[in-house]
Formats: structure tokens, C-alpha cells, sequence
């Protein structure tokens, strides 16, 4: 195939590690070569304490979502008890292994951030479009603003943050790539996972400045 004949999209995904949980976060853009829309949704509730973003094609990663959203249901009604978030970080790592390297015209593009909450307390996984699986123990971030994204982090980020400032920076984190990177913007949406369950957040970018969506 020719790769010139391939639409490149972009994003900018966040998941990061706080004292008590885990912040999740992505934009709101998604792109054909264009701006097709800054009313995208790339971060879903997947069980009652995890969440996850996606990056990379759209169509993939919807129809990939219904099919983890599944195996998550079969999971819990066979086990009898809540999912962890390592076993579905491995339903998606499976999923993304078969389907890369099964011949296709062409091959699903797809970039996972897995984090909740769960017996062993707030856990967040990376899963690569090649299906590696790797778990942070900080924070990870995927799409075309990821770049800029770890770049800030890795200068801003310690240990054992509250929510209040883990929310903080993942904005500022967030601002910054979509301040530089065309292929993300039109707003943040976020979740805030901990034991209690799933919070979300939802706030739109007006120049350059995060106000609260209403």
C-alpha cells in the first residue's frame, strides 16, 4: 500500500498516577487531513472503576470498544466480582496483538490508555498500536501530542499529587500540546478514577483559555 494514500489523524491522550487514583484525559479533535469535528469522545467508561483513551483511527476504535466493553460483561458475570484493571489492559493487549498481525488491506492503528482502580489500588496501562502492554507507574500519553505532552511532564510531575493537583496538571499539560499541535483541540474531557467509582469533567478550550463546558 502506499503510505502517501493513508489519512494521518492525530490526538493528545493523558493518563496519569495520583496519591489516591488516576486521571484519565484526552482533546476533542479529530482529523481527515482536515478538522472533521471538535466534538469527539476518545475516553470511555469501560467497567464501573476503569476507563480508557484511544488514539489513532476512529472507526477501529469504536468497533474495538464494543468488543472489550463485551468481554468485560462475560468477565464479571463468569467470575462473579468486579474486573481488575490489569485483566482489562490484557482483553485489549489480546485484541490489538490478533489484530495486527492479521493479514488485512489495511491494519487497525490503535493506541490504548487503561487506568482505574481496583484491589491493588490505581493502576494505568499503555498499549501501543502494536499491541505492547506496558504499566506506569507515572504517567503515560499517546496520539501526535504526545511529544509535547511528556515533554512538560517530565518536568512538572511528582509523586503523590493530590486529585486537585493531578487534575491541575493534566490540563496544563493538555493546554500546552493543544497549544502547539493542530491535531488536537476543541477541549479536554476527563475522568478522575478512584475508589469510589468514575468522575468526569468536561471543559472547552476558548483562545487558549480551559473554562468549564455548560
Amino acid at each position: 500500500m502506499d503510505n502517501k494514500n493513508i489519512t494521518r489523524t492525530g490526538t493528545t491522550c493523558i493518563g496519569l498516577k495520583y496519591k489516591d487514583g488516576i486521571v484519565l484525559a484526552s482533546d476533542r479533535r479529530t482529523t481527515a487531513g482536515y478538522i472533521y469535528s471538535d466534538k469527539s469522545i476518545k475516553i470511555h467508561k469501560l467497567a464501573k472503576r476503569v476507563a480508557a483513551t484511544h488514539s489513532g483511527t476512529v472507526s477501529d476504535a469504536q468497533f474495538h470498544k464494543r468488543i472489550i466493553h463485551s468481554e468485560i460483561k462475560l468477565k464479571e458475570l463468569r467470575a462473579e466480582r468486579e474486573i481488575t484493571v490489569k485483566e482489562v489492559a490484557m482483553i485489549a493487549n489480546t485484541i490489538q496483538y490478533k489484530n495486527i498481525r492479521t493479514p488485512s488491506t489495511i491494519e487497525p492503528i490503535v493506541g490504548y490508555l487503561i487506568g482505574g482502580y481496583d484491589v491493588t489500588g490505581p493502576r494505568l496501562f499503555d498499549i501501543g498500536p502494536d499491541g505492547t502492554l506496558m504499566e506506569s507507574d507515572s504517567y503515560a500519553a499517546n496520539g501526535s501530542g504526545s511529544i509535547f505532552v511528556k515533554s512538560y511532564l517530565e518536568n512538572e510531575y511528582k509523586e503523590n499529587l493530590s486529585e486537585k493537583e493531578a487534575v491541575a496538571l493534566v490540563e496544563k499539560a493538555l493546554k500546552s500540546a493543544m497549544n502547539i499541535d493542530n491535531h488536537s483541540g476543541g477541549g479536554i474531557v476527563m475522568f478522575i478514577i478512584d475508589k469510589d467509582g468514575i468522575k468526569e469533567i468536561n471543559k472547552k478550550v476558548i483562545k487558549n483559555e480551559l473554562v468549564n463546558e455548560k
